[in-house]
């Protein structure tokens, strides 16, 4: 199935959260390709915290774990996945924090520009939503991060 035996096991174990996102197909169950793109970045970065024992330090972590799974037919090319489809910028990853550790509402992923005064995130509760220019504005970022202007 998967490339290494480490990956497997995380997979397996992240089952329940990947169920309703598998497949190739960018959306899936009803999902715009922006939820799924998260969705599918967070199984990525989880893979890495369940494989590695840590975050992951940087985005080609992510990367290779995207690419192994699109190898097993789980989901699109990497970077297809890490390309917001709305504002065609790369998705701001987060690197370091411990996704699922904590309950937080700290936002993990985030789209660079969003569209029409409106982006996507995920927070480090594994959710999706679509935040205002002013809501983004005012939220608070995994690690201490700060968006750029």
């Amino acid at each position: 199935m998967f490339r290494s035996p480490v990956i497997s096991i995380v997979v397996l174990a992240l089952l329940p959260i990947m169920s309703a996102n598998s497949g190739c197909s960018k959306a899936s169950n009803g999902e715009d390709e922006t939820t799924t793109d998260l969705r599918q970045i967070a199984r990525a970065y989880g893979v890495v915290i369940g494989g590695k024992n840590r975050p992951p330090k940087n985005i080609e972590e992510i990367k290779q774990v995207l690419s192994d799974l699109h190898k097993d037919g789980l989901n699109p090319p990497a970077d297809e996945v890490l390309t917001s489809s709305r504002d065609n910028e790369p998705y701001v990853v987060i690197m370091g924090a411990n996704l699922g550790g904590v309950k937080s509402t700290e936002i993990l992923v985030y789209e660079k520009k969003g569209v029409d005064g409106k982006r996507y995130v995920l927070d480090m509760n594994y959710e999706v939503q679509q935040l205002t220019d002013a809501e983004f504005a005012q939220a608070a970022f995994a690690h201490g991060h700060k968006p750029a202007g």
